[in-house]
C-alpha cells in the first residue's frame, strides 16, 4: 500500500475528517489532500512537510516516527531525496538568519536618522516662530516675550520718517 493511501485508510478507519485535522493542526486541507495523494511537489517542502506529516499522525493517533519514515520512503520512490530537501531548507534558514543579523546595524542607523529628522523639524519650527514674532505677525506668549527682542518701526510725529524702536519686556 502506498504511503498516502495508508494515511487516508487510517484516518477513515478512525472516522476523522480532513477538515478536523486542518482545524486542529492549522495545516490547510489543500496540503493535507496533497499529502494523502502523494503530490509532494504541491507542498511547501523541507521541514514543513515533515511537520505536516507529524501533525497529521499525532492527530490521528498514529506513530509519528513511522509516518515520517513512510513519507521519506515515498519521497525516495518519486526520485526525491528528503534529506537533501531538508538540508536545502536548513541552508535557506541559515541564510535568512545571516541576512537579518546583517540588517541590524542598518536599523539602528535608520532610527538615528528619524531622530535627527525630528530634531530638525522642531528646530525649523522654533526658527519660523521666532521670525514671525520678530515681524509682528504673531505675538509671543508672555513667558517667551522676555526672551524675544523685537524691533518695530514706529512713525515719528511728523510722519516723514520711521524710527526703529526696540521693544522688549523688562
Amino acid at each position: 500500500m502506498r504511503f498516502g493511501d495508508g494515511l487516508r485508510a487510517e484516518r477513515e478507519l478512525r472516522g476523522i475528517a480532513l477538515d478536523d485535522i486542518a482545524v486542529a493542526t492549522r495545516v490547510s486541507v489543500r496540503n493535507l489532500q496533497a499529502l494523502e495523494a502523494e503530490r509532494f511537489a504541491e507542498l511547501p517542502g523541507g521541514v514543513f512537510n515533515r511537520g505536516f506529516v507529524r501533525a497529521y499522525a499525532r492527530f490521528c493517533g498514529l506513530d509519528e516516527d513511522w509516518a515520517v519514515a513512510g513519507y521519506a520512503d515515498a519521497m525516495r520512490q518519486q526520485g526525491e531525496d528528503p534529506e537533501q530537501q531538508a538540508a536545502d531548507w536548513t541552508t535557506f534558514a541559515e541564510n535568512v538568519k545571516r541576512n537579518r543579523e546583517a540588517l541590524r546595524p542598518q536599523r539602528r542607523l535608520r532610527w538615528a536618522g528619524v531622530a535627527a529628522m525630528m530634531m530638525a523639524v522642531v528646530l525649523l519650527g522654533v526658527v519660523v516662530f521666532g521670525l514671525l514674532v520678530r515681524r509682528g505677525v504673531v505675538s509671543a506668549p508672555p513667558r517667551l516675550q522676555r526672551l524675544v527682542h523685537v524691533e518695530r518701526k514706529v512713525p515719528v510725529q511728523d510722519g516723514s520718517r520711521h524710527v526703529a524702536v526696540s521693544t522688549a519686556a523688562q
